[in-house]
């Protein structure tokens, strides 16, 4: 996740009205996966596969409306670079008649090009930015922890159940820099169609502060969709020294099931630039209580090297091992190596 409104915001400040025309950019990722899976009492599985892993394109600019206000806008599309269309799982939030809060999940294919951050805003450099359309969630932009990249096994964010949901019918706030805070903030539209993200309107807050010049960054962001999903984030960087950086993240999700416990995730992340074009990193992800259910643990080890052959140009290889623990069910656990390439412009 790329902590998309944050840089917009920022960008948008320090646009003038000679930088109207818009500016194309994308990227273009493409990834070599093999992943083997296991579940006690039954046959492994193995799966080798080409994956498009993030690809977009994007359009994005300003226009200045006074000399302290610009109206800002972006359409951002992401793009299938192995296939003209693939199968994609849509997840859509919804509350039961028991009142608790569960996730349905709709496959189908997926055109080459889907919306990704797509908006219009106002900036202005004294009040902040106000942003309107589908965008990612606030708790994306408080994320210090997450190192991963490509097609690794569980996916390339922290390994919480609910992490960056990019959602429709947003507005969103983000403060001017105070001394290296900014203030966050959402709302999400119940529009009672098939284009809600929830089936409630969600809300959310936070704060980051990345003071210049110096050698950390946190924040905390908090998350609520009705009384059915409550989340908590916690997450901060601390750079040892000019090529070391370590990285925690903390959460705490309520997913409003009467007898269900409340899942608490946990990552620890470190990254190191060699003398080289190598960059090397690490994760480590912990969930207790996997959506709220009662026992259900996972754990994730990630290790990886990037490496920049130019500005635009970066190869990837990557491995990691996941393991479920199930109370009710047989546990099960899988690893995977996969290698990329990833070219932006």
């Amino acid at each position: 996740m790329k902590k998309l409104l944050l840089a917009t915001a920022v960008a948008a400040l320090s646009v003038s009205a000679a930088n109207a025309a818009p500016t194309v950019y994308g990227k273009a990722f493409l990834t070599v996966d093999y992943q083997h899976d296991k579940t006690d009492g039954e046959d492994s599985t193995n799966n080798t596969s080409l994956n498009s892993v993030g690809s977009k394109i994007g359009f994005k600019g300003a226009e200045a409306l006074t000399a302290n206000t610009d109206l800002v806008y972006q359409l951002e599309y992401g793009v299938n670079v192995d296939a003209g269309s693939q199968a994609k799982s849509t997840a859509k939030t919804v509350t039961t008649k028991e009142g608790e809060f569960v996730t349905e999940i709709t496959d189908k294919k997926q055109d080459q090009f889907y919306s990704r951050d797509t908006y219009l805003g106002l900036s202005n450099k004294q009040y902040g930015t106000v942003l309107a359309g589908r965008l990612t969630a606030i708790d994306d932009m408080v994320n210090y922890a997450n190192v991963t990249a490509g097609g690794v096994i569980g996916g390339d964010d922290v390994l919480a159940s609910f992490t960056g949901e990019r959602a429709n019918n947003t507005v969103a706030y983000v403060s001017p820099n105070y001394s290296g805070v900014n203030f966050l903030g959402m709302y999400v539209m119940d529009e009672n169609n098939d284009s809600d993200t929830f089936d409630h309107d969600a809300w959310g807050v936070g704060a980051k502060y990345e003071p210049a010049g110096q050698p950390f960054r946190a924040g905390i962001t908090y998350e609520q969709a009705g009384d059915a999903l409550k989340a908590t984030r916690v997450s901060g960087a601390y750079d040892l020294n000019a090529a070391t950086t370590i990285g925690a993240l903390y959460q705490n999700t309520d997913f409003g099931g009467k007898d269900d416990k409340k899942e608490n995730a946990y990552t620890l992340s470190g990254t190191y630039k060699t003398a080289t074009p190598w960059t090397v990193y690490g994760q480590a992800d912990y969930v207790k209580d996997v959506k709220g259910v009662d026992g259900e643990d996972a754990q994730r080890y990630v290790v990886g090297g990037k490496y920049a052959f130019n500005a635009a140009t970066t190869g990837h290889v990557y491995g990691a091992y996941l393991n479920k623990d199930h109370k009710n069910a047989d546990d099960a656990k899988g690893y995977g190596i996969g290698t990329g390439i990833e070219y932006k412009f």
